[in-house]
């Protein structure tokens, strides 16, 4: 009865036998036996315990004893007794067995090994030991994949699939593995070889799907993730409908994604914690940061230890600038799972956005009125926490005109500024300068705001004040600006953008100016970024004085637009950002005018934290320069963030 796993049984019969002999050792070994694998170690431990007792050098009760402590999962205590055991009587294949699998429980994966290839030594072919094993290599490399040591994990399931080419469990583990190597082909063939396999047709259905996902294939994604739906029994409906969510989510289908969610919530209430990440992921992925954040709270609240709940919030907060959160989250999740591959990356993109960072920019300019510049600027951030942020900086701008280089003059502007955010709403910040050359000593102040309105818009009230440096006669001016900004943008899940900027100026000569801007796009793909759209700005002066600067009373422009970019690619080792821009401007009375402008960054990551970048633009539009001239542009920026954590 016992060795058939009739153990309730078992239990019976050795309880019945014991009435008429209760001291016989065997009966009473095997009564606890039958009482620890039917879920009563501790009646079995006390049994075990009064046989060592009577028996104190019997090696078979101290194995019995160590084996209880595993039933009632105290794999601490039975990993010690295992260790005594083991040393005791190196060639006992039940001592190095049970340690082995103590050291399993405990995830400590290479000792597990070392001692199950001992047991398996002693009996090559028991299958106890030979499940044990695939169990323990399975564990490694999940805990390998967790710490981002994937190469070193495929290796692990390829010694399971040596054994056994069609092991189901290594099968689908190594397709799971490819996807995150994105060696998607090899993923996909794995998972298409389980697909006539009815236990794991869902699960194969399901790893397809995402595999699609990686590959930007949406629709067929989410038509495989269907397929798991179809595929699944009772036992496996909630796993693959909460795919077909997923996929619903990644093809913005979010309206229909929440309404089954729900239904899942009412009809399978046993599966909240599934249930509510997926509600979490959703609104991340619909960007209601705020309800997000909140379902991974409910989330924590049921299981404190929830990977996806303590790594979500912090996502959540990340997504509404509340780092503070952030770290402190993303730290717990590292605290419970150390190592954790995904936890260390975005512990790393926190840290890349607040560590000390140098920015310098060298560039020159030239128009076709003969104005040109050279310009040297350096800035540092240092963040003193993870909702505050400072800067110094120094700009260096040499102006003079080609035909008349004993104009030259130099301006330096050194500024100090900070920002901070409030809430997940609200930003705000400023700046103090000064602008000095020989003839020139000004002060200067910004104050900056920003508004979070609801999950598409976001809008910008700032004041400014600017110093005309553009050449020397607008210095010798001492030309000041107050500038007051606002700006709005919207863009919503149909992919359709919208920026739009008004600017009131008062200058220092008592001349005021009204400008607007606004465009309209299209985001056509968000991987790269490319997009197209129309633009539209105007802007004009109350008074025109075109001998010191370009002031016309109506300015009108036009352009068809067309934007690329790939910053947004983590991976990318060349950078790249473009625009391509043609229309017609109206300047005053006169007639339409064809204009033109375009402008190519193109750069490199030198290192993680390291970039730099070459760039040229051109515009012959008069909104270009301060004098209405062709303006040609051309420099390089580079960044580097310093490894220095300073909070």
């Amino acid at each position: 009865m016992l060795e058939t796993g009739k153990f309730s049984e078992a239990v019976i019969f050795f309880e019945n036998h014991l009435k008429s002999d209760p001291n016989n050792p065997t009966a009473l070994l095997c009564y606890g036996r039958g009482l620890g694998l039917s879920g009563k170690p501790d009646k079995a431990l006390e049994i075990f315990n009064k046989l060592k007792k009577d028996s104190p050098e019997s090696f078979e009760v101290d194995l019995n004893i160590a084996e209880a402590y595993m039933w009632g999962k105290d794999f601490q205590t039975a990993k010690s007794k295992y260790i005594i055991l083991a040393k005791k009587d190196t060639a006992n294949f039940s001592a190095n067995l049970g340690l082995a699998n103590a050291y399993s429980e405990l995830q400590n994966y290479d000792s597990a090994l070392v001692y199950v290839e001992k047991a398996l030594q002693i009996q090559p072919t028991n299958g106890n030991a030979l499940v044990s094993r695939k169990y323990m290599r399975l564990g490694k490399s999940s805990k390998l994949i967790g710490i981002g040591k994937l190469g070193e994990a495929e290796g692990y399931l390829i010694k399971i699939l040596e054994e056994n080419p069609k092991d189901l469990d290594a099968v689908i583990n190594i397709g799971n593995l490819y996807g995150l190597m994105e060696e998607n082909q090899k993923a996909i063939e794995r998972y298409q070889s389980l697909l006539d396999i009815p236990s794991k047709k869902v699960d194969a259905a399901i790893g397809i799907a995402q595999v699609k996902f990686k590959q930007k294939k949406l629709k067929e994604a989410l038509s495989w993730a269907q397929k798991a739906v179809e595929f699944a029994d009772s036992s496996e409906i909630v796993k693959a409908k909460v795919a077909r969510i997923n996929a619903l989510g990644w093809n913005k289908k979010f309206k229909q994604a929440f309404i089954e969610i729900d239904s899942l919530e009412s009809n399978y209430p046993k599966y909240k914690e599934d249930i509510i990440a997926t509600k979490g992921r959703l609104s991340i992925w619909s960007k209601g940061f705020k309800n997000g954040a909140n379902y991974y709270l409910k989330l924590l609240e049921i299981n404190p230890k929830s990977f996806e709940g303590n790594l979500g919030y912090a996502d959540a907060n990340y997504a509404m600038g509340l780092n503070n959160h952030s770290f402190e989250y993303v730290n717990k999740t590292l605290q419970i799972y150390p190592g954790q591959a995904d936890a260390v990356r975005f512990l790393d993109k926190l840290y890349s956005g607040h560590d000390p960072t140098i920015i310098s920019n060298v560039f020159f300019s030239q128009d076709n009125g003969k104005n040109a510049s050279k310009n040297y600027l350096l800035r540092l951030n240092l963040d003193p926490g993870p909702l505050t942020k400072t800067f110094l900086s120094f700009y260096q701008r040499d102006v003079y005109n080609i035909n008349k280089k004993s104009e030259n003059i130099a301006v330096n502007t050194f500024m100090v500024g900070a920002s901070h955010r409030q809430n997940e709403i609200l930003k705000y910040g400023g700046s103090v300068g000064v602008i000095q050359s020989d003839n020139l000593k000004r002060f200067t102040a910004e104050v900056n705001t920003e508004w979070k309105l609801g999950k598409y818009q976001t809008a910008e009230l700032n004041y400014r004040e600017e110093i005309q440096t553009f050449n020397a006669e607008l210095i010798s001016k001492n030309l000041k600006q107050q500038n007051l900004n606002l700006n709005y943008n919207l863009f919503l899940p149909s992919k359709i953008g919208l920026y739009s900027q008004v600017i009131l100026t008062k200058m220092s000569d008592q001349n005021t100016r009204s400008l607007i801007f606004s465009s309209l796009y299209y985001l056509v793909s968000d991987a790269p970024i490319l997009k197209a759209g129309i633009n539209y700005g105007g802007f004009g002066f109350k008074n025109q004085v075109p001998t010191i600067y370009f002031s016309p009373d109506k300015f009108r422009n036009y352009e068809l637009f067309l934007a690329s970019e790939n910053f947004n690619n983590p991976k990318a080792k060349i950078l790249y950002q473009g625009t391509l821009a043609a229309g017609y401007q109206k300047i005053s009375i006169e007639k339409f005018q064809s204009i033109y402008r375009f402008d190519l960054k193109v750069g490199t990551k030198v290192t993680p934290r390291g970039m730099a970048m070459l760039y040229f633009l051109r515009s012959n539009s008069a909104a270009s320069s301060v004098q209405g001239f062709t303006y040609n542009e051309w420099g390089i920026n580079a960044r580097y963030i310093i490894n220095k954590h300073t909070f």
